[in-house]
């Protein structure tokens, strides 16, 4: 190329550029400016809608108490009935105490004297018997007894708290009061409960103050009471509150109105200057007169400022590099997220391969266990046929030897002796044989009995097994069930105390309020009579991290040798099957079975 590029081109381009981009500065200049009137124009008309709407919702609310306390006087007090209020649990439902501003319920004479009260103390209504001084604070206190105010007093503060009285007569047939009910509000609460909620939307707040500028609710409740101006000023003594008392000014003598002005959030750690948007709006609610105002930041609610803007475009950049970033990133990604789907799957079979040798360890320890009981059943089943020759010479040897009569005695005494080894083994295969008695009706106490004398057999002789049981009648069930249950529960107990282990099992009948309890378990249950079978211990108790769990099947907190997790599986499945009813309450004393069983 011969001759040089002209620049002619660029030179235009950038000319035009230039002026694009002033003329674009100019434009976003008007454009910021015409918008910002425009928002603050917008923002008093939203902000106004929102007090207008705070004030409603406030006016409601205390009408709505006041409606629930009218309508309650009509439906409760008649001739018969105008010195007592009705029951606890009717007071609760008519009110719903919960979250609410309800500080209580007081029915006063016309002295004003208690006639009966109840006030709310952690959502729970106490029944009192003297009427809390500060609801007498109110200056329309004394006319209220009267019956010359309709609805409520003034505002008063007390406890660091503010509070309006609702009142509702309690008249005679002739139309004379008899008596007044008495609802203290706490304003705060109601505030908190109604007005807070609906202020999420916007950067501000709602407070009420009554005629002397005394803030009435706030979102600080430190500020409960304060003037607005001069308790302020001693809090803050470097603020500058000018603009607040002209803001006080022009709501003095205006009903109602927008004012933008400079103050403080008083919401935050340390307050800090801002320009706001008030709108304010005066109500008068029975014989209290109050200003609800709502307050905003204008820059807040001003649209899109400089400062947004260049957040903004700091933002659009860092994208830029951010998106950068991401697609450098994908590929290690892919190859990390590759490398952890191997690693889970190694797990998951690893996870696959420990559960497989636990349940090969489980089944193994009942195979031992199987083999134990056979081995057990063959040796009591060899002795019990050993004691029975033996028996028999034993007899014989009395009848030819009877005019020996140490001998006699000595004979007798082995005798004895051979028929109780008898009995003990006779129990011993009954109870370990794999078929079981049909169900039928069976004294609850003998079954019960025969299976704790069997088990002191089985058990460590340091074992103190405690047997006390009273005459409750038959039940419907298989004997074997129950024995198995108790053999369970007691085995469980003396492993968990040790051998100096105290056992106690009981068997009494009901009483009055355990059956009331049982028969609501279900229908089926609701006329029956029950015995109540507990089984108690000295152990160190059952940790309420596993107390759900001890009923799984295979779960057990023993060694690898001590227990094989199926114990109270059992018991469950037993209680499942006749639908008994358990209940377990375990401490760092002991532990407590208590078996609910119906009787026929």
């Amino acid at each position: 190329m011969e001759n040089k590029p002209s620049n002619k081109w660029l030179t235009i381009g950038l000319l035009s550029v230039a002026v694009l981009t002033l003329l674009g500065i100019i434009l976003t200049i008007t454009s910021y400016h015409n918008t910002r009137e425009q928002a603050m124009k917008l923002n008093k008309n939203q902000l106004t809608k929102i007090n207008d709407y705070a004030t409603k919702v406030w006016s409601l609310s205390i009408q709505n108490y006041s409606d629930i306390l009218e309508n309650y006087s009509l439906d409760f007090f008649n001739e018969d009935q105008l010195t007592q209020l009705p029951k606890k649990n009717r007071l609760i439902n008519d009110f719903q105490p919960a979250n609410q501003a309800l500080e209580g319920i007081y029915l006063l004479d016309t002295e004003g004297n208690l006639l009966e009260g109840y006030s709310y103390t952690d959502n729970r209504l106490e029944k009192i018997a003297q009427l809390p001084a500060f609801i007498q604070k109110d200056s329309y206190f004394e006319d209220a007894l009267a019956g010359n105010i309709i609805q409520n007093g003034k505002e008063f503060f007390a406890n660091n708290a503010s509070y309006i009285n609702l009142y509702q007569p309690v008249t005679n047939h002739d139309k004379s009061v008899h008596a007044t009910l008495v609802v203290p509000l706490n304003l705060e609460k109601l505030y908190q409960n109604e007005i807070l909620p609906e202020d999420n939307d916007y950067y501000g707040y709602t407070m009420i103050k009554n005629e002397d500028f005394r803030v009435l609710v706030h979102p600080v409740e430190e500020q409960i009471g304060w003037d607005i101006i001069q308790d302020r000023r001693k809090k803050f003594p470097d603020l500058d509150l000018s603009d607040l008392e002209h803001l006080q000014e022009v709501q003095a003598t205006h009903d109602h109105g927008t004012l933008s002005y400079y103050s403080y959030w008083w919401t935050e750690d340390k307050p800090r200057k801002t320009l706001k948007i008030s709108a304010y709006q005066w109500v008068t609610i029975g014989k209290a007169r109050w200003i609800v105002a709502s307050n905003s930041d204008v820059n807040q609610r001003s649209g899109i400022t400089l400062q947004e803007i260049l957040i903004l475009l700091g933002l659009f950049f860092l994208l830029l590099a951010l998106i950068a970033l991401t697609l450098l990133n994908l590929r290690s990604y892919a190859k990390r997220n590759q490398a952890y789907v191997e690693n889970m799957r190694l797990q998951e079979k690893q996870k696959l391969l420990a559960e497989r040798y636990e349940t090969e360890k489980i089944f193994q320890q009942e195979s031992k266990l199987e083999t134990v009981g056979l081995l057990t059943t063959s040796i009591v089943h060899d002795m019990n046929n050993f004691l029975t020759p033996l028996l028999g010479n034993i007899q014989l040897l009395l009848e030819e030897h009877q005019e020996d009569e140490v001998l006699q005695e000595d004979l007798k005494e082995i005798y004895q002796a051979a028929k109780k080894g008898q009995q003990l083994a006779g129990n011993v295969l009954r109870f370990s044989k794999s078929d079981t008695r049909p169900r039928t009706n069976l004294d609850l106490k003998n079954v019960v009995t025969e299976a704790v004398q069997t088990m002191h057999v089985l058990i460590p002789q340091t074992v103190n097994l405690q047997l006390s049981a009273e005459e409750v009648g038959e039940s419907f069930f298989e004997a074997d069930d129950l024995q198995v249950l108790l053999y369970n529960l007691i085995t469980n107990a003396f492993q968990a105390a040790g051998n100096n282990a105290v056992i106690q099992v009981n068997l009494t009948p009901a009483n009055q309020k355990q059956t009331k309890q049982f028969q609501q378990h279900s229908a089926a249950l609701q006329k029956k009579k029950f015995a109540v079978l507990v089984v108690q211990d000295n152990g160190p108790g059952i940790s309420k991290a596993i107390e759900s769990k001890i009923f799984t099947p295979f779960y057990t907190t023993k060694s690898e040798d001590g227990g094989t997790g199926l114990g109270l599986f059992v018991v469950a499945s037993i209680i499942k099957k006749h639908d008994w009813l358990l209940d377990l309450e375990s401490s760092e004393k002991g532990t407590c079975f208590t078996i609910a069983i119906p009787l026929i």
